[in-house]
């Protein structure tokens, strides 16, 4: 291929949706490398072959993929860009999650007014669930319940620090042994019957269904995949 069949810089990012700062920072870290640069200039110029390329990088980026995660599939078959949407959209509802939380935690001020409340000096904010692999449970519990999972404390997150609805469900990986030794605990549930179909969807076995009682809310009972048993109350 001679040089009058190669794309300037300028017409390459029209071609692509990139721009040229962009195409040149990608050029410096090894993700889009421009077919030739003119050693006495510095111009780039590229192969029509390349636009499908930089074309999947342009639409990976603005969706916010990391570049590293779009480094492992361009050029690559087809199939490969699945799992990185896939993981990705994982990342964007947990963000999703942790601002309705936010904006839950902000009306919140807004109702009662801006000062911030004083917590009770003494109330209970954790419980610790083992479990045999965390990534696994965390994806159990955000599928059935809805609710953020923090990493970087390995937490189950309900409310924002300081505030009353503040609580974490730690998931305490202790191997496959975790599942002969689980733990009860309980959850308030806007729909008793949606958040049990769906903890039973998400992989959970049923310990009781819905039922009423003379004493108590409707309730029921799920047992997750590493034997704890979730007791769900209507409230």
């Amino acid at each position: 291929m001679n040089g009058d069949d190669l794309l300037n810089i300028g017409a390459f990012a029209s071609a692509t949706g990139l721009t040229i700062p962009a195409l040149r920072h990608y050029d410096e870290i090894g993700l889009i490398r421009p077919a030739r640069v003119d050693p006495g200039t510095g111009y780039r110029r590229y192969r029509r072959d390349q636009i499908d390329g930089a074309r999947l990088v342009c639409g990976l980026r603005a969706m916010g993929v990391p570049v590293d995660e779009v480094r492992a599939v361009v050029g690559r078959p087809a199939e490969h860009v699945r799992p990185a949407l896939d993981s990705h959209r994982e990342r964007l509802v947990a963000q999703l999650r942790e601002v309705s939380q936010r904006i839950a935690a902000v009306d919140e001020l807004i109702e009662r007014g801006t000062a911030v409340p004083v917590p009770q000096d003494v109330r209970p904010v954790q419980i610790r669930v083992p479990v045999a692999d965390v990534p696994k449970a965390a994806a159990f519990y955000t599928a059935a319940f809805d609710v953020v999972f923090n990493e970087s404390i390995s937490s189950l997150q309900f409310g924002t620090y300081r505030s009353d609805r503040f609580f974490l469900i730690t998931l305490d990986e202790h191997g496959p042994e975790a599942a002969h030794g689980g733990v009860r605990f309980g959850l308030l549930v806007a729909d008793l019957e949606a958040a049990h179909h769906r903890a039973v969807e998400a992989g959970g076995a049923v310990v009781a269904p819905p039922a009423d009682y003379a004493w108590k809310p409707r309730t029921s009972a799920v047992r997750d995949p590493d034997g704890n048993i979730i007791d769900l109350t209507q409230g």
